[in-house]
């Protein structure tokens, strides 16, 4: 870890993507736990993610706690907040939530690869659903963050094409180097030159044991063919099996390093473009 703490990357970085407790899948960590390891590396803001309930009310009180820190929540729209629905996402923003996932584990294609019960589709015919429809227009002029979550790469790009068209600007596309949602690099450079989408990169992807992992070169290679410019770096940890998402945080940064990033490189995906697509002041 020595180039790692002597670029001093950790401080300010943002980790989009973490899992702790409380929550009905076993996590490594409570919400205190996991901001206390953050603060402590310097590390600036969280954002909270549940398969199964917000977390914009974990998000306020942890905010009130440490003043000197932030933490961000959001809803997933899985079948425990009654999937598409738009009231619970109204619920959600208007209590503070900054991102509104699309399905994850109550996906149609989260069942196609992986099993489950899960059917939740964007389509309806050869049309979206009404209700991502008045979803999506609860987001155009808002702060908060539209993310794939586990939709089919066909499903994504859709969502993405009329979000965009009615004006939403704060989108991220969900892991889309994972096998489950797999995105081309062809249809990641189309969205990238929109300049509203960003590509948050999971180091858990590459982790073994997890359905359809792929290698860690397959990440260094996606955002150099894509684009430090619009790459996120996020953990998705939180899992007993990993370490904390402070530690992966740490070892993805030097692993970047030794690939050959530059520093500046590093700080753009897991400072500047968190930080601009939460709609934070950008630090030196």
């Amino acid at each position: 870890m020595g180039r790692l703490m002597n670029s001093n990357l950790l401080s300010g970085a943002i980790d989009t993507h973490v899992h702790s407790f409380p929550d009905v899948i076993p996590r490594k960590l409570d919400d205190f736990e996991i901001v206390e390891q953050a603060r402590r590396a310097g590390m600036r803001a969280l954002v909270l993610k549940s398969h199964v309930f917000p977390t914009c009310e974990r998000a306020y009180l942890l905010n009130r706690l440490y003043s000197d820190f932030r933490v961000f929540g959001g809803i997933v729209l899985n079948d425990t907040v009654g999937g598409f629905n738009p009231r619970a996402v109204d619920a959600a923003l208007k209590m503070g939530a900054v991102q509104v996932w699309m399905p994850t584990r109550s996906a149609a294609n989260h069942q196609y690869h992986l099993g489950g019960h899960g059917s939740l589709t964007i389509f309806r015919g050869t049309g979206l659903n009404k209700d991502v429809v008045s979803i999506l227009r609860l987001l155009v002029g808002g702060d908060a963050i539209l993310a794939t979550g586990h939709l089919s790469p066909e499903e994504s790009l859709r969502l993405i094409e009329e979000a965009l068209a009615i004006g939403i600007r704060h989108i991220s596309v969900t892991h889309p180097e994972w096998g489950v949602t797999s995105m081309s690099i062809e249809v990641q450079r189309q969205l990238a030159a929109t300049g509203s989408v960003f590509f948050e990169r999971c180091l858990v992807s590459t982790q073994a044991g997890l359905p359809q992992s792929i290698s860690f070169e397959a990440i260094v290679e996606q955002i150099r063919s894509v684009g430090a410019t619009t790459t996120i770096l996020a953990t998705d940890f939180g899992m007993p099996c990993y370490p904390t998402p402070v530690e992966g945080m740490g070892d993805y940064l030097e692993r970047l390093l030794r690939a050959g990033f530059s520093v500046r490189e590093l700080k753009l995906m897991v400072q500047g473009n968190p930080a601009k697509l939460l709609n934070l002041k950008l630090t030196e």
